[in-house]
């Protein structure tokens, strides 16, 4: 691990460090972690870049052999001194209002008052132990709701660190909540997603939204978005740049970036979609509420016998049909709106697609077979 060219190494103790020059004499910065010398190392250097320190060689002896008590950087100032509740506006307003779709700016709203305990607090005098009571003590039950709120505090907090308004970031290694157990991804077997088709096919006027979301991969809100003039027969293409949701209708922003897409129509999807061919072409296609879909989906699993899934577990079946006929996941990424990575990445996927993705879509559109 470098920084600014500096190389921190591993001494034959086990501790870290790495050598600084300064006033013409090298000054040795040790860790008992390569993480913990590397934030001693950053802050000693942006330190003395910037000329904030005043009596530069008592801060570098502080850093200490590891033997000692680890050393602190003296505190950089700021231009304000925010409190949690004025940085939680100031972080939203500039990073978040306007890049996010409204339900979840709703969402971060929601989470935020569960910091209430902390809002009147200054950033740096919050503490690693105070964050991780907030999550413990959190009324969270599901993975996901514990896993929105540790990421909000895990957000905001790397912003306000990235911009020196505070010297440590309390929310770097938070530990995992201790109700926090570990999720377990469900779907439907090779042999459960076949009936479950067939059963759709059979009354596709009731299941119809749900068939669309097993059969593609989408997401519930992109599902309900979609409109006849986002179907192309000729290319066989669904274009995916909208998710519907009833509580923000007018926010119709995808989940991200990367989740505007042009995906393959399979082809038993293009059978049950070709009579939206000449609809009004602006108009949506799926209007029931997520409430009625969820009751649908509820009631035809359990009466057939099928284990009881979500409605976005229905993407997770797509998607492990996907690996079961190992299609190369850059493909699949790309089919379901995931960020495929690096741009190198991104560039590999470019050449190889126009060779490659024809035979997997070929290889989907014998999923039913």
């Amino acid at each position: 691990m470098t920084y600014k060219g500096k190389t921190i190494t591993r001494h034959q103790r086990g501790n870290w460090y790495v050598r600084v020059r300064f006033n013409s004499k090298v000054h040795t910065i040790y860790g008992r972690t390569q993480i913990d010398c590397y934030d001693k190392l950053k802050a000693v250097v942006e330190q003395i870049e910037n000329n904030k320190i005043i009596e530069h060689a008592k801060l570098l002896q502080k850093f200490a052999p590891p033997t000692q008590e680890i050393a602190r950087v003296e505190t950089v100032p700021t231009q304000k001194q925010y409190t949690l509740q004025e940085w939680f506006g100031e972080w939203l307003g500039s990073y978040k209002i306007g890049n996010v779709r409204a339900s979840t700016i709703n969402g971060f709203k929601q989470d935020f008052k569960k910091l209430e305990k902390l809002h009147d607090l200054k950033l740096g005098e919050i503490t690693n132990i105070m964050l991780s009571k907030a999550i413990n003590e959190s009324s969270h039950k599901s993975k996901a709701g514990i896993y929105n709120f540790s990421s909000l505090i895990k957000q905001m907090f790397d912003v306000a660190f990235n911009n020196r308004l505070i010297e440590m970031n309390p929310a770097r290694n938070l530990p995992k909540p201790k109700h926090f157990a570990k999720n377990q991804k469900r779907a439907l077997t090779h042999e459960q997603e076949q009936k479950f088709i067939n059963l759709c096919l059979a009354d596709l006027d009731k299941y119809e939204p749900l068939l669309i979301c097993v059969l593609q991969g989408i997401r519930k809100g992109e599902m309900l978005a979609l409109r006849p003039n986002d179907l192309c027969f000729v290319k066989n293409t669904l274009r995916i740049d909208e998710s519907y949701d009833e509580q923000n209708p007018n926010d119709l922003l995808t989940k991200n970036q990367d989740s505007n897409r042009t995906m393959p129509m399979f082809e038993l999807t293009r059978q049950v979609l070709l009579k939206y061919e000449h609809y009004e072409p602006t108009q949506r296609i799926y209007t029931k509420s997520s409430a009625q879909l969820s009751k649908l989906l509820g009631e035809l699993l359990e009466k057939n016998d099928l284990p009881r899934l979500t409605i976005h577990e229905l993407r997770h079946t797509f998607i492990s049909r996907c690996h079961e006929k190992k299609i190369d996941e850059i493909i699949v990424q790309k089919w379901v709106g995931h960020a495929i990575g690096s741009r190198m990445t991104k560039a590999v996927y470019t050449h190889v697609s126009s060779e490659a993705e024809l035979n997997f879509i070929e290889t989907m559109n014998k999923k039913t077979a």
